[in-house]
């Protein structure tokens, strides 16, 4: 006769011999692949990330052999992320009247005024060092150079 707790180490027996047979035999729905290989692909595969960084216009004002100069910088200057992730730049236009900025690699132009705000979205999809430039103030001689710089670092 069998007892209660050998049909216990039966049935444990039983499904440990299900979970490694489901483990390590190819399964039609995962492309024939096992499980443990259909999990390794997916926890490789890295996630997209969402990034959402707050830049503002600022005016730094100085004199310079006895004349006031001004100088427009994004801050930060410099964001990385990293390849694949979604980046949302919510521009804030605190200083200067408008700032016409474009970050041409990804397409995106447009004009920030002052007391605005302006929604940037991109997907980081290429990796490099792109700026994000204000073409009111692209060089030093138009109170510049405006510009935020973009890492977007390889994925591994």
């Amino acid at each position: 006769m069998i007892t209660s707790r050998q049909w216990l180490y039966l049935s444990i027996a039983f499904a440990l011999v299900l979970i490694a047979t489901t483990a390590l035999l190819p399964i039609p729905w995962f492309g024939g692949k096992t499980v443990i290989e259909e999990v390794e692909e997916v926890s490789s595969n890295e996630t997209q990330m969402e990034k959402t960084f707050h830049l503002v216009t600022t005016e730094y004002k100085a004199k310079h052999h006895g004349k006031e100069v001004e100088v427009y910088r994004w801050n930060p200057g410099t964001l990385v992320v990293q390849e694949g992730d979604r980046v949302n730049l919510i521009l804030h236009g605190l200083n200067g009247k408008e700032h016409h900025y474009s970050l041409k690699e990804f397409g995106i132009q447009g004009t920030l005024k002052k007391g605005e705000q302006a929604k940037v979205r991109f997907t980081a999809d290429r990796p490099g060092t792109y700026k994000l430039l204000c073409h009111n103030h692209h060089s030093v001689d138009a109170s510049g150079p405006m510009v935020a710089y973009i890492t977007v670092l390889e994925k591994e």
